[in-house]
């Protein structure tokens, strides 16, 4: 696992073997950044389900002004806090031990893009869908991508969502959202 592109571009971060974490491939990860190449520098990105960190650190290397990290995990939180040193990205960084659907219910916080890849045998696709329909999380313009395996069917729209478009990639699949409105 690496840093695809910016000005942490080639260093290799750290994983742990024994934790049950799916990191995203560097050829979704080039892909993520390619769909996101005019809306990443200075954007405020949310890491949910974070892992090891992989994605939160690409946008913090390719120029977002700030990531946050959720990851329920403890060991996989300092993991990410590791990564972040390794790649000297600490300073524009905040990594929160907490549940993805619990972060969002109490966070105050809105995100230029949000990128969720939960576990794809859970059910805080479901949970998370309902927050995110609920309150408003993404700033003007902004993008909520979920990744998730490509048998997993999510909805066109919600209440507050409107589906932009699907990126397949084998088993993977991207799917990028807005939030409903003149927003």
């Amino acid at each position: 696992m690496r840093v695809v592109g910016g000005i942490a571009k080639g260093r290799r971060l750290k994983s742990l073997k024994d934790l049950n974490i799916r990191p995203t491939s560097d050829k979704v990860k080039e892909s993520i950044f390619n769909i996101l190449v005019d809306k990443i520098v200075d954007a405020v990105f949310l890491d949910l389900c974070a892992g090891t960190g992989g994605i939160g650190i690409e946008a913090l290397s390719r120029g977002a002004k700030e990531t946050v990290f959720v990851e329920n995990n403890q060991k996989a939180v300092k993991l990410i806090k590791e990564n972040l040193l390794l790649c000297n990205l600490e300073k524009d960084s905040k990594v929160v031990c907490n549940d993805a659907v619990r972060f969002l219910e109490d966070s105050d916080k809105r995100f230029d893009i949000i990128f969720f890849d939960p576990p794809y045998k859970s059910d805080l696709f479901e949970k998370a869908m309902a927050v995110f329909d609920r309150k408003e999380l993404l700033n003007n313009n902004g993008i909520l991508i979920i990744e998730h395996n490509s048998k997993t069917v999510l909805p066109e729209e919600t209440n507050s969502l409107i589906l932009l478009k699907k990126y397949k990639y084998g088993d993977t699949t991207l799917s990028l959202y807005k939030e409903r409105g003149l927003r």
